[in-house]
């Protein structure tokens, strides 16, 4: 699980380098080819076995899932790297407000002390030399933390009982679909593929996306689900990590300032989960409780 949280946060510099010379949309469609390909190959069988509604409910959960990377690699085009991999973060605190928004959960005290650290962070992230500085991209990537969000949601429908490796393959699917058609719709005549972008794209594609869900599908069955949201929370550290090294990207103290305040809104609430497990668990000895959903 650390791994791919390392592989996310490594894609942030990688895909804005490759779409300052590249269409986005071109860009995604190929990524998503190469994820489809990998997928396909590993769950053909399983995809056969799919009810079809929920081969239906798999598209449109992956037209979600294209929505949130567009607008973050839209974003990516006039933010910084670190920057956008924080903001996406948003996605954490949102998905809480959206269960209790449909009537699928409450928002404990933690979580409103979690959202109101993510809001200060934002507030701290966006502050610039003395004055509040909002641009386009800032406010394409809190739409993506958005679509991100409502992804995660709809995932969450999915039975228990289906095999998650093949619901991940339609997602993919729909990306790629939606993706070639808007590449074909608005990138006329297609571009020729640099290697250095085609290599971004096999890269995001097989590791970012077709491996990072086979290895959650994998790892969260042994582990439980607050460790595995603990570790991949720390996405957004490692894309800041890699901006610094690969951009140069600076941050201001009191950007800074808002990184740690939104850390620590993403970890609180599954770090509380956590907590209260081991000390149940230390009073009454039980099966830990496995599941599974993440970005």
């Amino acid at each position: 699980m650390l791994m791919i949280a390392i592989i996310w946060g490594a894609t942030f510099p990688m895909v804005k380098g490759a779409v300052e010379t590249f269409p986005v949309f071109s860009f995604l469609a190929v990524r998503f080819a190469v994820a489809s390909a990998a997928l396909v190959l590993l769950t053909w069988r399983s995809l056969l076995a799919i009810p079809p509604k929920w081969i239906i409910w798999g598209l449109v959960t992956g037209l979600m899932n294209f929505a949130g990377f567009a607008l973050q690699t839209y974003g990516l085009h006039s933010i910084a790297p670190g920057r956008a991999a924080f903001i996406t973060g948003l996605y954490g605190a949102l998905v809480p407000l959206m269960l209790a928004m449909i009537g699928r959960g409450k928002i404990t005290r933690m979580m409103w002390i979690a959202i109101a650290l993510s809001v200060a962070g934002l507030m701290f992230l966006f502050w610039r030399d003395l004055t509040f500085s909002f641009t386009l991209g800032d406010g394409l990537v809190v739409l993506c933390a958005v679509a991100f969000a409502a992804q995660i949601v709809m995932v969450g429908f999915f039975p228990r009982d289906l095999d998650p490796k093949p619901m991940a393959t339609l997602q993919a699917l729909a990306c790629f679909g939606a993706a070639a058609v808007f590449a074909v719709a608005t990138d006329r005549p297609i571009p020729m593929l640099p290697a250095d972008t085609l290599g971004a794209a096999v890269f995001t594609g097989i590791l970012g996306t077709a491996l990072a869900l086979v290895v959650q599908s994998w790892a969260q069955r042994h582990t439980p689900t607050s460790h595995a949201a603990l570790i991949l929370c720390t996405e957004p550290v490692w894309g800041a990590v890699a901006s610094v090294a690969l951009f140069g990207e600076v941050f201001t103290p009191l950007a800074t300032l808002g990184c740690v305040l939104m850390l620590v809104s993403m970890i609180a609430p599954d770090l509380a989960v956590t907590l209260r497990g081991m000390i149940r668990r230390r009073a009454t000895p039980e099966p830990a409780s496995f599941g599974a959903t993440a970005r």
